[in-house]
């Protein structure tokens, strides 16, 4: 049975199909056990889509395990939480293991092209550190250690594309299940020729963990489409990313026209290991560049508290 739809989004909520990544049970099964046993009760997020609370992925855990050691779901479906962990003799309420450590098992999951340890692996860490722990502590290092050993040759372009693959699923889910209506927008994306998209999709899920609402436009967006979506949605804000220095003349060329036609309100911030070097090359300058997560979760609260509506 599900909640409402007027029912408030808990800010901590996931889509069915993570659900369905970070349980083992197919989204299938899920909707059968709860429209039958009513074992969980989703609510519904701003477009309709089932939301699931970090509570009910760990009652649903629960069950899986209990139904795999050959116990019917009808028989236990009613069992409370202590009832369930004392027939799997396993308790999910274990604390997480250390940031540092998560890292260390993707990464040797990665070596054997195990993509349901990986999934699994990020769907723990996001469930039991939080999501601005997940982003300091697991992502970000992880991205930092996938390229350091891509660069050095110890990591295959298969393996890093595996990880790759399975995070961005992950952000790109959460991101859209956190739509702040009535917040102020801020809009991310990269510029024409820049395709390297993960230190935006971080900072879209500190903005929205801010309490502000994200328009992430992608990867690889002509200056025009930028500036017409800044427009179109009144944003404070513009972030793009800028990584590639063989992008850098192109990129200078998509700042200047995003410039010439930005509203004087909005914010420019320029982030990535490029930023410095396209920013020192506008004339007049105009925006900040942004160094590193900590230093933009800072502002993003800063703007989310002094924009408020």
């Amino acid at each position: 049975m599900k909640k409402p739809s007027g029912a408030r989004v808990p800010h901590d909520s996931f889509p069915l199909r993570t659900v369905s990544a970070l349980t083992g049970l197919s989204p299938d099964l899920i909707r059968a056990w709860e429209k039958r046993y009513g074992v969980v009760a989703p609510i519904r997020g701003p477009r309709g889509a089932r939301l699931y609370t970090a509570t009910d992925i760990d009652h649903l855990r629960l069950l899986a395990r209990a139904v795999g050691t050959g116990r019917a779901i009808g028989d236990v479906a009613s069992l409370g939480r202590t009832q369930l962990e004392q027939l799997t003799a396993a308790s999910v309420d274990e604390a997480p293991a250390a940031p540092n450590r998560i890292v260390e098992q993707v990464i040797e999951r990665l070596g054997s092209f195990d993509h349901v340890a990986v999934t699994s692996l990020l769907g723990d860490a996001l469930v039991g550190l939080g999501l601005r722990t997940f982003v300091h502590q697991v992502v970000a290092p992880l991205l930092h250690e996938v390229g350091a050993r891509w660069g050095r040759g110890e990591l295959s372009i298969a393996r890093e594309h595996l990880f790759s693959g399975t995070l961005r699923n992950l952000l790109a889910s959460l991101i859209q299940t956190r739509h702040r209506s009535g917040s102020r927008s801020v809009v991310l994306a990269t510029p024409a020729g820049e395709r390297h998209e993960f230190g935006i999709l971080l900072v879209a899920l500190l903005a929205l963990d801010a309490g502000l609402d994200v328009a992430y436009v992608g990867t690889d967006i002509p200056a025009g489409e930028i500036v017409a979506t800044v427009r179109r949605t009144n944003a404070i804000l513009l972030g793009l990313s800028l990584v590639s220095d063989g992008n850098r003349s192109t990129a200078v060329a998509e700042l200047r026209t995003i410039l010439h036609a930005l509203p004087a309100a909005t914010e420019l911030w320029l982030g990535g290991r490029d930023a410095p070097a396209v920013a020192a090359r506008l004339k007049p300058p105009r925006g900040v560049v942004v160094g590193g997560l900590d230093r933009a979760e800072a502002d993003l609260i800063r703007l989310a508290r002094t924009t408020s509506v």
